[in-house]
């Protein structure tokens, strides 16, 4: 009975078993946790009163239908196990008896009023899931600016950074260098490595002195 009690508690966030007393389930949600790229899964804070003349608990209707349709069973026959449930358990209470209720905690009764103890800071039935963020690079859709609407593409192409446009200017610097190089060893293969080869080839002819001024 102590595990589809607990299935119950997380599914409805509230057990009622007088004369023992009231749980309740205080959650806190899920979170990521970017440095093991994990999704912690939901955790609950077990909250317990104990039962007395002055703390009324509600009709036990819901959790003896709940019963009964988990058990394949009837409702009268539900309402018989969680008696017996309830009686053994108080009756160990009474005898001073700590008893371990699994998933929940401990249960002790103290100078006439039974105590609770949690058996973790934070308990959760999930698993934590693995989570890694997606990254998507030149996507394109459709955005306004100002009165203008355009897209993220355009975008991109109007706001280029300088360091793009450097880039792009050291890729034509390096295409033109290559082009440079491979054109000059065409040239000295056709040609060779002389001198001459790659001088003026044309003949200059010095021009003869003309007349100068001769002493009378």
């Amino acid at each position: 009975m102590f595990d589809v009690l607990v299935q119950y508690l997380f599914e409805f966030g509230r057990l009622e078993l007088p004369p023992v007393g009231k749980f309740e389930l205080e959650s806190k949600a899920a979170n990521a946790n970017l440095a093991e790229s994990t999704i912690a899964a939901p955790t609950w804070i077990i909250g317990f009163k104990p039962y007395s003349g002055d703390v009324k608990t509600g009709e036990n209707s819901r959790l003896l239908s709940w019963l009964a349709a988990n058990g394949n069973i009837s409702t009268d026959e539900a309402g018989r196990q969680l008696e017996h449930f309830v009686t053994d358990l108080q009756s160990r209470l009474n005898n001073g008896e700590l008893v371990s209720w699994p998933q929940l905690g401990l249960l002790q009764q103290n100078n006439g009023e039974i105590q609770f103890q949690q058996s973790a800071a934070q308990m959760s039935p999930f698993t934590d899931v693995a989570a890694k963020k997606i990254k998507r690079e030149n996507t394109n859709h459709q955005t306004l600016v100002g009165d203008r609407e355009t897209t993220t593409a355009q975008m991109r192409e109007q706001l280029q950074l300088p360091d793009e446009k450097r880039r792009s200017g050291a890729t034509m610097m390096w295409v033109i260098l290559g082009v440079a190089l491979i054109a000059a060893a065409w040239f000295f293969s056709q040609k060779g490595c002389s001198a001459s080869a790659s001088g003026n080839q044309q003949k200059v002819e010095s021009p003869k002195p003309g007349d100068t001024y001769k002493i009378r």
